[in-house]
């Protein structure tokens, strides 16, 4: 929920410009089990993918992807590098 604002825009920016596509990538810290950080960055993405479906984009122009804990943007050694790695990106295709 603390997304919506931001992914509302999303919206009204894959609206304005049909041509776009949206990949849409999940990651996560690196703390717990490999398979569940992958599991979990998959989960991730695909609640941002449907909530985007839900608001009117259509699937076929969004890709979601899971990571997990491989692209860290952070030190996993801290709590605030922890947090940051805990992320989805959204990358704009054309």
């Amino acid at each position: 929920e603390s997304s919506n604002d931001v992914l509302d825009k999303v919206v009204t920016m894959m609206k304005l410009n049909a041509n776009f596509k949206l990949e849409i990538n999940g990651h996560t810290d690196s703390q717990g089990d490999d398979a569940l950080n992958l599991s979990l960055s998959e989960k991730r993405a695909a609640a941002v993918k449907n909530y985007l479906v839900a608001k009117g984009i259509s699937a076929d122009r969004l890709m979601a992807k899971g990571f997990g804990e491989i692209q860290p943007v952070a030190d996993n050694s801290t709590k605030e590098g922890r947090a940051e790695n805990r992320r989805v990106e959204l990358k704009i295709k054309f």
